[in-house]
């Protein structure tokens, strides 16, 4: 019987052309209320943690450029359940109403969105949320707070990001 031994000298590190950029979509990927990929995120999380020799939270929360404390209570919640199951880290329904915008309503809002304010009639440079609730408010008679119209906002532009990274 032979034996054969390989000797592996120093291997290269692997390089990622363009770091940066990948990372910088990476993490607008993984910033999506879509809750199969926050869920996945917070057993990546989990599964660096529990390496041996692994890195510390913070580490971790930089790698995914999320707070320490997000990590601290994902690992909390995980504790938190005797047996360690991992469903303790699903997402719980929340309170509040469901959106009662249509999708035709929000592709329109997308629409306004992609352009300068003031091409739609609006005499502001820049989208915020005090301007979409006011814009919402005299195109469409409807009311919401500055802080929603913010979320709106982002929400959009996410995926917005996600979809032109997709084609």
């Amino acid at each position: 019987m032979k034996i054969f031994f390989i000797i592996f000298v120093h291997m290269k590190r692997l390089v990622i052309k363009n770091v940066e950029n990948v990372r910088r979509q990476i993490l607008a990927y993984l910033a999506t209320d879509d809750e199969q990929i926050q869920y996945l995120l917070r057993l990546q999380v989990i599964l660096l943690l529990s390496q041996e020799n692994g890195p510390s939270s913070i580490e971790v929360a930089a790698i995914y450029g999320i707070a320490r404390e997000t990590v601290t209570r994902w690992v909390n919640k995980l504790n938190g359940d005797e047996k360690g199951d991992i469903a303790a880290l699903l997402d719980v329904p929340k309170p509040g109403r469901n959106t009662r915008m249509s999708k035709k309503l929000l592709a329109s809002i997308d629409k306004a969105l992609m352009k300068p304010p003031g091409k739609v009639g609006i005499q502001q440079d820049k989208w915020t949320g005090a301007v979409l609730s006011d814009y919402l408010k005299k195109k469409y008679g409807i009311e919401l707070k500055i802080r929603m119209c913010q979320r709106w906002i982002r929400r959009l532009e996410q995926r917005r990001d996600r979809l032109g990274k997709e084609a």
